[in-house]
C-alpha cells in the first residue's frame, strides 16, 4: 500500500470531548485541522464509556464557569438547571453532536480508525506523524495538539511523563458501567428518579440486595455502595458501580482482562438488584463498550497543578480554563472515595502553563493528559474542564499559527483570554485585543 503524504496547520490526535474542542475552535479561527482518532467514531469516554452526569461546572453560587464549546455539548444542562434534578445526558445524543459540529467546519478533516504508531521529533519539535490504520500516511504540522486521554502523542514523542500516586504508581480504580431499563418506577419510595433526592432513595432501596450478595460471596466488586444516575427521560439508570483494580492504560492486556471483570461485576450486581419488586422485568441494554479508565499519564510540562492549588481556589495570571468539579479519587486499593469539594468560591484556574509540555515547543495538551499530580487529576478529569482545555489549547495553537510563532510558550494569554471570551467562554484575567484572521491562513 502506497502512503500518501498530508500537511496541515494543526494535527490533533484524540476524538474524545477535548479533541474535539480543539478541533472546532481551531477550525473556527479558519484553521486547516487534522483530527485523528483511533476508533471507529468519535466521542472517547463520554460516549464509549458514559456515567451519564453532567459533572458539575458551577461555582458556589451556581455561575457556570465552563461555557464556551461544553454549552454547545450540553445545552440543557444550561438552560434547564435545577438544584431539584439530577443533570445528564444521553450518550448517543452527545455523539450525534459530536458529528453534527465536526462536519459543519470546512476547515476540518476527520479520520477515523486511524493510529499513530510513530512521532518523528527532532531539536525539540515534532517533524511528522505516521498513521496506519484505515489510511496509512503520514502527516505534518505547525502544531500538534495531544487530546488522547492517556498522553499517548506525547510518550510516542519520548516526552517525560508520571503515572499513578506517588509512592507506588497506582491508579484509580476503572469501571464498567450499564445501561437497565423498563424499571417499574411505581415500586419506588420516590418514583421521579429525575430528582437528587429520589436518586438517593433508591440507592438505598438497592443496597441491601447488593449487600446481601457481597456477604454471601456472589461478587468481587470490593464497591461498598451503589451509584446509579438517570437518564434524561427518567426511563432508565445507567449504573456506574463497579470497581476493577490495577487497570493500567499504558498495559492493554490490563485493560483487556479489567473489560472482562468490569462485565461480570456489572452481571452480579443487576442480578442482585433484579431481586428489587421495581426492577423485576428491568432489562440489561448493554454494558459499555469500552471499560471506564479514570486515569492515565500525566505529562510533566511547564506547571504541574497540585491539590492544594485546587482546594486552595489558587488563581493564576495565565489561566485559560477553570474547574469546579470536586477532588474525586477512586481509591486504587479498592476502599471509600474520596471526594472532596471545592471550597468557596467552589473553582480553580487551570494555567495555560499545565498544557506546555516539557522538551517540545510545538506540542500542546489538549486532554486529562495536562501536568498535574495524582489527585488533581482526580479533578480535572472530567467532560467540563476537558472541553475548556481543549479549547483553550485549539485556540492558542491557531494563535500560534497565524501569528507565526515558533513556540507555543511565545503565546500571550491574554490573546487566547480574548478570543475565549469572544466565544463565550468564561475567563478571568487581563485580556488583549488581538487581530483575528479574516481569510484562511493558508
Amino acid at each position: 500500500m502506497n502512503k500518501e503524504f498530508f500537511d496541515f496547520d494543526l494535527i490533533i490526535a484524540g476524538a474524545g470531548v477535548g479533541g474535539i474542542s480543539a478541533a472546532l475552535a481551531a477550525a473556527r479561527l479558519q484553521m486547516r485541522v487534522l483530527l485523528i482518532e483511533q476508533a471507529r467514531e468519535v466521542g472517547g469516554t463520554g460516549v464509549f464509556s458514559s456515567v451519564s452526569l453532567v459533572c458539575n461546572f458551577r461555582d458556589s453560587w451556581g455561575k457556570p464557569i465552563t461555557n464556551g464549546i461544553h454549552r454547545e455539548l450540553f445545552p440543557t444542562s444550561y438552560t434547564h438547571y435545577s438544584e431539584k434534578l439530577v443533570p445528564t445526558y444521553d450518550e448517543q445524543e452527545l455523539k450525534a453532536a459530536y458529528q453534527r459540529l465536526l462536519a459543519s467546519e470546512p476547515t476540518l478533516t476527520l479520520w477515523t480508525d486511524c493510529e499513530v504508531f510513530q512521532a518523528d521529533k527532532q531539536n525539540g519539535r515534532i517533524v511528522r506523524l505516521h498513521i496506519q490504520g484505515s489510511r496509512t500516511a503520514t502527516v505534518t504540522a505547525k502544531i500538534y495538539l495531544d487530546a488522547t486521554a492517556d498522553g499517548n502523542l506525547s510518550a510516542l514523542a519520548g516526552l517525560e511523563y508520571k503515572l499513578g500516586r506517588e509512592g507506588d504508581g497506582k491508579l484509580q480504580s476503572a469501571t464498567a458501567t450499564f445501561k437497565v431499563s423498563g424499571i417499574d418506577c411505581s415500586q419506588l419510595k420516590e418514583p421521579d428518579i429525575r430528582q437528587w433526592t429520589a436518586i438517593h432513595s433508591l440507592r438505598r432501596e438497592l443496597l441491601p440486595y447488593y449487600l446481601d450478595m457481597k456477604a454471601a460471596g456472589g461478587t468481587s466488586n470490593p464497591r461498598q455502595g451503589i451509584t446509579c444516575f438517570p437518564y434524561p427521560d427518567g426511563k432508565a439508570l445507567l449504573f456506574n458501580s463497579t470497581s476493577v483494580l490495577d487497570v493500567d492504560p499504558t498495559r492493554p492486556e490490563t485493560v483487556t482482562s479489567g473489560r472482562e471483570e468490569g462485565i461480570r461485576q456489572a452481571q452480579e450486581l443487576f442480578e442482585a438488584i433484579h431481586l428489587h419488586p421495581a426492577f423485576h422485568n428491568a432489562k440489561m441494554d448493554y454494558i459499555a463498550p469500552k471499560l471506564g479508565v479514570r486515569e492515565g499519564r500525566r505529562i510533566v510540562g511547564e506547571y504541574e497543578l497540585t491539590a492544594e492549588d485546587c482546594l486552595q481556589t489558587r488563581r493564576f495570571n495565565d489561566m485559560v480554563a477553570a474547574c469546579a468539579y470536586s477532588l474525586d479519587i477512586h481509591s486504587p486499593d479498592g476502599g471509600a472515595t474520596r471526594l472532596e469539594s471545592i471550597p468557596k468560591p467552589g473553582y480553580y484556574h487551570i494555567p495555560y502553563r499545565s498544557l506546555i509540555p516539557k522538551g517540545c515547543a510545538n506540542l500542546l495538551l489538549s486532554s486529562r493528559c495536562i501536568s498535574g499530580t495524582h489527585e488533581a487529576h482526580s479533578s480535572y478529569r472530567i467532560m467540563a474542564s476537558v472541553s475548556a482545555i481543549g479549547e483553550a489549547a485549539g485556540t492558542a495553537a491557531a494563535l500560534c499559527v497565524f501569528q507565526g510563532h515558533q513556540d507555543v510558550r511565545e503565546v500571550k494569554t491574554s490573546h487566547i483570554r480574548f478570543i475565549l471570551q469572544l466565544r463565550g467562554q468564561f475567563i478571568e484575567g487581563e485580556v488583549e485585543r488581538v487581530q483575528m484572521p479574516t481569510r484562511p491562513a493558508w
